[in-house]
């Protein structure tokens, strides 16, 4: 209770403020008005991608500027007027701010640009396949906001583009030879940048594969441009019992327009379930997981991973050891409900499947049995167990 308070939400009165006076700012610069900044198309079209934009809301150092501009020469980035409008450009650490404007700590490029050898996963159109039994179809590279921690920056490129209908064919003719696949994953990029219509296409293909048993869409839109969770889109994915994996990493994204969004999408059956990743300065801290995940499940969305960062290329700033992630699982022990906790996984390099973490000082073994350390650091003691006997 001592922390809590100290972890903005998007629900706080200083956060909502904030996001009003730029949002203000933003509408009056493009002169538009409230239909507009509810309309997702409208969002997309107005991306922030250029310093030059970033100044006309806020003020920048020349040595900012200067940073800005030349990182974003190398690595695109691009920002719904949405999601700028939640940060909070006074402080150097808004968790919004360092996941979304181009720092100079991206010029370090020690990291790989395919850390997960996704390339050499693909066995035929835009398929990533790690595991027997469940696939990625990746249907675009576009993203309303290209997250500078991003693990597939390497496809971000200078434009936009969705996966071609050929590319998406030959994804699924590969999934209807291959019985053992049940679960398939559609991503990107954002999948739900695609349209109605193409995602319709999609679904539908799937869903007539028999032994095709969950189809599964990841995106940052609840997140990014809630705007673009609909009436519509929600019923789609009912239609075909899609689920949804999305991704908050901090209590501050938690928005009144993002729960509208959510609450679209779970009053329509929608499963939601979100994956976090540990980010040094933005929530590798125990008391910032805590009061997300709550957040999230106060709102109806599971928490399922929290991955530890990968190994991107130009990313380095980002990284955290795994000691950090242990310590934030061990405290979330019985101080908060099961139903707040994430798996805490490393996605091996090369491709090689996720490995959960676990503090592992909570149980010791010997030949008399187990030894089991409460939260409380109370410990327990329970005997070999042999059916047999």
């Amino acid at each position: 209770m001592k922390h809590k308070s100290r972890i903005r939400t998007g629900f706080s009165e200083f956060s909502k403020k904030l996001y009003i006076n730029t949002k203000n700012k933003i509408l009056n610069e493009l002169n538009a008005n409230e239909k507009d900044w509810n309309n997702p198309k409208w969002q997309l079209k107005n991306r922030i991608s250029d310093v030059d934009e970033i100044a006309k809301y806020t003020h920048l150092t020349d040595e900012e500027y200067e940073n800005i501009k030349n990182v974003s020469e190398k690595y695109r980035f691009a920002i719904t007027p949405y999601y700028f409008s939640l940060i909070d450009f006074d402080n150097p650490n808004c968790p919004i701010r360092l996941q979304s404007i181009p720092s100079i700590k991206e010029m370090n490029e020690n990291g790989e640009l395919d850390p997960m050898n996704e390339e050499q996963s693909n066995p035929s159109g835009k398929i990533t396949r790690r595991y027997p039994n469940k696939l990625i179809i990746n249907v675009t590279n576009a993203c309303p906001v290209y997250c500078r921690h991003c693990q597939r920056r390497r496809l971000i490129g200078n434009a936009d583009k969705n996966t071609s209908k050929n590319d998406i064919d030959e994804s699924i003719d590969f999934i209807k030879n291959h019985q053992a696949i049940r679960e398939v994953l559609v991503t990107g990029g954002d999948a739900l940048l695609l349209s109605n219509s193409r995602l319709e296409y999609i679904f539908n293909e799937l869903s007539e594969i028999d032994h095709v048993e969950v189809i599964r869409v990841g995106t940052r839109t609840l997140v990014t441009l809630p705007f673009r969770i609909d009436d519509e889109l929600a019923s789609l994915l009912r239609r075909y019992k899609v689920q949804l994996s999305t991704h908050f990493n901090h209590a501050c994204e938690i928005t009144p327009e993002a729960v509208r969004a959510i609450d679209t999408l779970v009053d329509h059956g929608i499963l939601v379930r979100n994956q976090m990743v540990l980010l040094h300065n933005i929530n590798d801290d125990k008391y910032c997981i805590q009061k997300t995940n709550e957040e999230l499940h106060r709102h109806r969305v599971i928490p399922y991973y929290l991955f530890h960062p990968k190994d991107v290329k130009s990313t380095e700033h980002f990284q955290v050891d795994i000691s950090k992630g242990l310590e934030i699982m061990k405290h979330l022990e019985g101080r908060t409900s099961g139903m707040c906790k994430p798996t805490y996984v490393y996605n091996s390099p090369g491709g090689l499947g996720k490995v959960p973490l676990v503090p592992m000082e909570n149980i010791e073994y010997d030949e008399n049995g187990y030894k089991l350390t409460t939260w409380e650091n109370k410990t327990v003691k329970k005997s070999y167990h042999n059916p047999n006997d």
